[in-house]
C-alpha cells in the first residue's frame, strides 16, 4: 500500500510539473532558418534521411515551427587528437512555436566518437545525424 501511494504521488508531481516532453503533432510545419556554420543544409538532409513526420517548408511566413541554431568549428590542435581531445564541431538548435513564441524543444550535439576518439571526426553531417535524431526520440516517439 506505502509503495502504491508513493508511485501514484510520483506519477502526480511528474505530470503537475511539466517534465514531460511536448510533442509536435505530426505533418506539423517546420521551417529551418539559416544556421551559423551552414548547419542548416545538413539538418534539412538528416530530417527527410530519418523520416521525422513534418513538413519543411521553404517560407517562413507559412511555418508553424521554426528550427534555429548554429554551429561552431574548435580549433584543431593536436594534443586535443592525441589526448582524446574535444569535438572538433558542435551545433545547437531549438525548435521556437511561432504561434506562441515559446520554445518546444532544444538540442545539442558534437561529432567526437566516443569509441575511437580524436582519430574519427565525423564534421557538420555527424553533428545534424545526432541532433536529428535525438529530436526524433525526444518529439516523435511514444
Amino acid at each position: 500500500m506505502k509503495n502504491t501511494t508513493v508511485v501514484v504521488f510520483l506519477g502526480t508531481l511528474l505530470s503537475l510539473s511539466g517534465l514531460s516532453q511536448p510533442v509536435v503533432p505530426a505533418g506539423a510545419k517546420v521551417f529551418i532558418a539559416s544556421m551559423e556554420g551552414g548547419l542548416d543544409g545538413f539538418i534539412a538532409s538528416e530530417v527527410i534521411k530519418k523520416k521525422l513526420p513534418i513538413t519543411v517548408v521553404t517560407d517562413e511566413k507559412d511555418a508553424e515551427y521554426v528550427l534555429a541554431g548554429s554551429s561552431i568549428k574548435a580549433d584543431d590542435k593536436w594534443y586535443h587528437t592525441v589526448f582524446g581531445g574535444k569535438d572538433k564541431n558542435e551545433g545547437n538548435v531549438k525548435l521556437l512555436n511561432v504561434k506562441d513564441k515559446s520554445m518546444a524543444w532544444a538540442g545539442e550535439a558534437g561529432d567526437r566518437s566516443l569509441l575511437w576518439g580524436g582519430i574519427r571526426r565525423g564534421g557538420q553531417r555527424k553533428v545534424a545525424d545526432r541532433i536529428v535524431s535525438q529530436m526524433k526520440k525526444d518529439l516523435f516517439k511514444k
